[in-house]
């Protein structure tokens, strides 16, 4: 009886390929970068000499440049493959951490980040393009959500040990360590078996991915998704250390619970591929279309950032709000990516670009205008303008959850 259950079991559970591990590695050292300088911001700005917003403006420097490659050269992931675009771009982020580390004044910084925004731009669609080409059928969501774990990775690990590292010896030592790690990442996708599939489709520009029915409607949900995630993440650091008189390293717990619920939040992946594949009434349209699952998890996110307005104010509070922050935003990320690469698996690349464009066009526009805001106001009002942003797209997202009779299930 035993034996038959364990059988039975192995049939529903497709062993996982191994390149789905080494994609998560991708995605924790590019994730790393792109959420750790919050954090550590205010040490960056005391050794430079500049302001808090003058450091988070490298920030806004690696969206632009993410947006720019992901626009613009993501879809060169159709035409010469994936693997071949992840060593490009792990090549290029090595020399963008070196430079990093050797910035001695901000626009150094700035300019080192707009570079390693150019190798996220073609590392990121490339792994979640990958993701969904090597996943057994029915198991998207499972495989992508252990590839997003990177960003879990990228928090508890990678962000919470840079704060800790700025914090004991030096913020320089964060991107030494980063460059250490972009080699040994390098050297395993050099030895890696991950496919390299090749498409005529790689040749259309960029905008084309936007033809796709329901991708436009999607890209909007995660502009407000990213824009108020950005907007309020990356002033956490300096809420922590000048509203509540915390150290910088103290911003570790945040990327540490944020994370935690990040990856907690994977257990829940399997039943995304249910809700989306089953079907109900025999009728073989899903359970749940793709928006109706985005309008929930938006939903949810408007009321966590409510919650954020007051919870910001005591430290233990904010911790404890930051892993259910994670938890939500993990799968509000699968659903928005599993639903885009579903509109066409010959332009994944493409529309993963474009994904990635506006991701980090958001993560740079909201920067600079929650940045606007913060510098007037406080962190709770970010809050609110967050919880806005979120709730316009779960409203829109709901409206138009009514979707053609012979809509089907995501693959």
């Amino acid at each position: 009886m035993t034996e038959q259950l364990t059988d039975n079991h192995s049939r529903d559970t497709p062993h996982l390929p191994g390149e789905v591990w080494l994609l998560t590695a991708v995605v924790a050292i590019v994730g790393s970068n792109s959420l750790l300088l919050g954090p550590i911001a205010p040490d960056i700005a005391a050794d430079l000499s500049v302001s808090v917003n003058s450091v988070l403006g490298a920030s806004a420097n690696f969206g632009l440049g993410t947006a720019t490659s992901a626009f613009f050269l993501a879809r060169f992931i159709d035409r010469f493959g994936a693997r071949t675009v992840l060593c490009t771009a792990i090549i290029i982020l090595l020399c963008a951490f070196i430079l990093s580390t050797l910035s001695q004044t901000v626009s150094t910084l700035l300019a080192a980040q707009f570079v390693a925004g150019l190798a996220a731009g073609l590392a990121l669609p490339a792994s979640y393009a990958s993701a969904a080409s090597i996943s057994p059928p029915h198991q998207e969501s499972r495989v992508l959500g252990i590839v997003l774990t990177g960003w879990t990775i990228s928090l508890v690990a990678g962000v919470s040990l840079s704060a800790i590292l700025a914090d004991l010896i030096h913020w320089r030592a964060v991107f030494n360590t980063l460059a250490a790690i972009a080699v040994v990442v390098l050297v395993l996708l050099l030895r890696s078996s991950l496919p390299n599939r090749q498409s005529q489709n790689g040749t259309s520009t960029p905008f084309t991915a936007l033809r796709v029915s329901g991708v436009p409607l999607l890209l909007f949900f995660v502009t407000c998704y990213m824009a108020a995630f950005y907007g309020v993440y990356n002033f956490v650091g300096d809420h922590v250390v000048q509203t509540l008189g915390r150290t910088v390293g103290s911003n570790a717990w945040i990327a540490f619970s944020y994370g935690c619920g990040f990856g907690l939040a994977t257990l829940l992946d399997p039943l995304l591929d249910r809700l989306l594949n089953n079907h109900s009434g025999g009728n073989g349209t899903a359970r749940f279309t793709r928006n109706q699952l985005a309008a929930i998890a938006l939903a949810l996110l408007t009321a966590l950032y409510t919650v954020l307005i007051w919870a910001s104010a005591d430290f233990f509070t904010l911790v404890s709000g930051a892993f259910i922050w994670g938890g939500l935003n993990h799968l509000g990320l699968n659903i928005l990516i599993a639903a885009l690469n579903s509109t066409d698996s010959s332009r994944r690349g493409a529309i993963m670009g474009v994904y990635s464009g506006i991701t980090y066009l958001s993560m740079s526009l909201g920067t600079v205008a929650f940045a606007a805001i913060y510098s007037r106001a406080d962190f709770q009002t970010l809050c609110l303008f967050a919880a806005a942003l979120t709730l316009l797209a779960a409203i829109i997202a709901w409206l138009s959850s009514v979707e053609p009779p012979d809509q089907k299930p995501l693959p």
